[in-house]
């Protein structure tokens, strides 16, 4: 692991990392681990045009996955392995 901007060393990259984070945050810009950046962007751009937000989508997917209403219909575009 890369520790440049972690919590080792000087303090320095610590205080730096702290503030990217919080001005991410504040934005309401955030990137999921190992989702491509192009998927999130053009998700994000829809749920602006139907004045949404990407948080909301992800929350009713999530909700609606756990309670067993949803099922993700898998398809050759699927870069998951089985």
């Amino acid at each position: 692991m890369d520790r440049t901007a972690g919590s080792h060393g000087n303090g320095q990259g610590s205080h730096l990392l702290t503030r990217v984070l919080s001005r991410v945050a504040t934005t309401g810009i955030y990137l999921v681990r190992g989702v491509p950046r192009e998927l999130q962007r053009a998700a994000r751009v829809r749920a602006v045009r139907e004045r949404t937000t990407l948080r909301w989508v992800l929350l009713q997917a999530l909700r609606e996955y756990a309670a067993g209403t949803w099922t993700p219909r898998r398809d050759e575009k699927s870069s998951e392995v089985v």
